[in-house]
């Protein structure tokens, strides 16, 4: 079946000509985040971002991703909405991101880099809302195709789903030759809306976390806690939309590839998985409320365990209590916020250090103390921790002089 998938996706993405891939977006952030100082420090930045500065009645924030524009995307579990937000702080509703609220309780969000926004609830469903093709004029859709069948020497009309499932039964002869597009603004409405891509064979399953591939990948990881399982999906395009400039979007359902982690006490096992992450080299960073390993990484392609207990102090017994979410920043240092003792902390992710705790510096984020921390996310040199108790977002800037900070002490 793993090999099918690949056929799959590879022959797919080939044949639908990979349109998303000619977006505007930019490439993932290389650059060094060191500035060669033993003082600096993640200044806090001012104002909070609460209710009255948001302009929006925040009830239980938790989770928080950003999207390759810079977009963030705040999910709201008390107001069952999620939330999209310019890196000034100022609420947006352009584009169908005034309609985010179909996902009752959002746990969790990723963003791809097709820009699908991927969303977990807490129950056996993977949602997709994609912000490119809200942005985009679309003209007509298509769910078909006409093939040729090099092996039957003739033309059949085909779903895309059917395509699929031809092909991962070994039918890799066939050749797409064009989409049977259709006006139907009804299905165009509701390819831009959120819709469920993913359910999982068993009803009681409860995902937390969702992850993207590396750059440019199909690949999808999510932890589920009912089984404890960590689950890896690709994406397979199953809907076809063309833009008024003729340019092909596409829309996706998921499906299961594999189960990478499953239950156990030890390193590499799951116990309540909880939040996850990719480095862009697929590597997974993942956190759990049980067992005896609250946070580990696990190797790209193998899933066997990268950190080991009495080598690497981020694998240290009792050391972390309930780590709510892990973010990774520009140089791959790995942040952890535990939301039972309300810190964050930081460890090296490569070189002699790798594993070891670093230094925050001596203020700001080094002496916060976050009331029931829920998201985190480092975007831009920039730590921005959801304190669901306080009812607020906290912005932590990396810097090695506070007179350079900005302070956002109006909207925009």
């Amino acid at each position: 079946m793993k090999h099918a998938l690949y056929i799959v996706v590879a022959a797919l993405l080939t044949a639908l000509g990979c349109s998303e891939y000619k977006m505007p977006l930019p490439s993932p952030a290389t650059a060094s985040l060191s500035f060669g100082a033993n003082d600096t420090s993640y200044v806090e930045l001012k104002p909070q971002w609460d209710a009255a500065y948001l302009g929006v009645p925040l009830q239980a924030p938790g989770d928080l991703t950003v999207s390759a524009d810079g977009t963030l995307y705040l999910a709201d579990e008390g107001a069952d909405r999620i939330y999209a937000l310019s890196k000034a702080g100022r609420v947006l509703e352009d584009f169908g991101q005034n309609a985010l609220d179909a996902v009752p309780k959002p746990r969790a969000l990723a963003m791809d880099s097709k820009l699908n926004l991927l969303i977990v609830n807490g129950t056996h469903t993977l949602y997709i809302w994609n912000q490119f093709l809200n942005r985009m004029p679309i003209d007509s859709v298509a769910d078909s195709g006409i093939f040729f069948d090099r092996e039957k020497n003739e033309t059949v009309q085909l779903t895309l789903d059917e395509w699929s499932q031809r092909v991962a039964a070994g039918g890799a002869s066939l050749t797409l030759r064009r989409y049977v597009f259709r006006s139907d603004p009804e299905r165009i409405a509701a390819a831009r809306r959120i819709y469920p891509a993913y359910q999982d064979e068993d009803a009681a399953s409860q995902f937390n976390g969702v992850a993207a591939g590396k750059y440019g990948e199909e690949t999808v990881y999510l932890t589920e806690s009912h089984s404890d399982r960590i689950l890896q999906l690709v994406l397979i395009p199953n809907l076809a939309l063309k833009g008024n400039d003729r340019s092909v979007l596409f829309g996706y359902k998921a499906v299961l590839r594999k189960t990478v982690a499953v239950y156990g006490s030890g390193s590499g096992t799951v116990d309540d998985p909880w939040a996850i992450t990719t480095d862009s080299d697929e590597n997974l960073y993942f956190t759990q409320l049980g067992g005896n390993f609250r946070v580990q990484k696990l190797s790209a392609g193998t899933f066997t365990p990268r950190y080991v207990l009495y080598q690497h102090a981020i694998m240290d017994l009792e050391r972390f209590v309930a780590p709510y979410d892990v973010a990774l920043d520009g140089a791959n240092h790995i942040f952890i916020l535990d939301g039972a003792a309300g810190t964050v902390t930081k460890f090296a992710n490569s070189g002699g250090k790798a594993g070891q705790m670093l230094s925050l510096g001596k203020k700001g984020l080094a002496l916060a103390h976050f009331q029931e921390g829920k998201g985190l996310l480092v975007s831009d040199q920039v730590v921005y921790v959801v304190e669901r108790g306080a009812r607020c977002i906290r912005r932590f800037q990396y810097s090695i002089s506070e007179s350079d900070l900005p302070y956002d002490d109006k909207k925009p």
